[in-house]
């Protein structure tokens, strides 16, 4: 592998940590930083978010869930399985599985697949796909859920 494709691969690892350690310090400004301008976000039974004002409207209301919801609003996500793949010297595609732990242990967890792109030094995301693919029942996302399925507050 030849250094510019091992660099490019570190920044991104470094950027897909630094996403879900601002997600959950609360650091949306930054976070938002490392959406392209134009970035779409799907998460899995939402409406696709389109550009970064739609993308930090999702992530408000979900940390204004996440203080009416839980005892204690912390939560932690924890990447694994991240695989990077170079598709041109601007361009990449990742898949990382994700675990997000709240004060009752495991919550919710998922997928990411993410393309992104360079932007002068740096990459950004150009699109999110967030699968979910369980949560745990009682958890913050499962009454997160339910307060929107009944019409409540989210």
């Amino acid at each position: 592998m030849l250094a510019p494709e091992v660099i490019a691969r570190e920044e991104i690892r470094d950027l897909l940590i630094e996403y879900v350690q601002c997600a959950d310090g609360g650091r949306t400004g930054r976070m938002l930083e490392l959406f392209a301008e134009d970035a779409v976000m799907e998460a899995t039974g939402d409406p696709a978010c389109h550009g970064r004002d739609e993308i930090r409207a999702y992530f408000e209301n979900a940390g204004r869930s996440i203080r009416r919801h839980m005892a204690t609003p912390a939560l932690r996500h924890h990447l694994s399985s991240v695989r990077i793949e170079l598709t041109s010297p601007a361009e990449a595609r990742t898949t990382a599985y994700f675990l997000a732990v709240t004060e009752i242990g495991p919550d919710h967890w998922g997928r990411y697949r993410d393309t992104l792109r360079r932007t002068g030094d740096s990459w950004q995301i150009t699109r999110r796909l967030l699968q979910l693919e369980g949560r745990t029942p009682g958890g913050w996302l499962d009454r997160h859920e339910a307060a929107r399925a009944t019409g409540g507050r989210a």
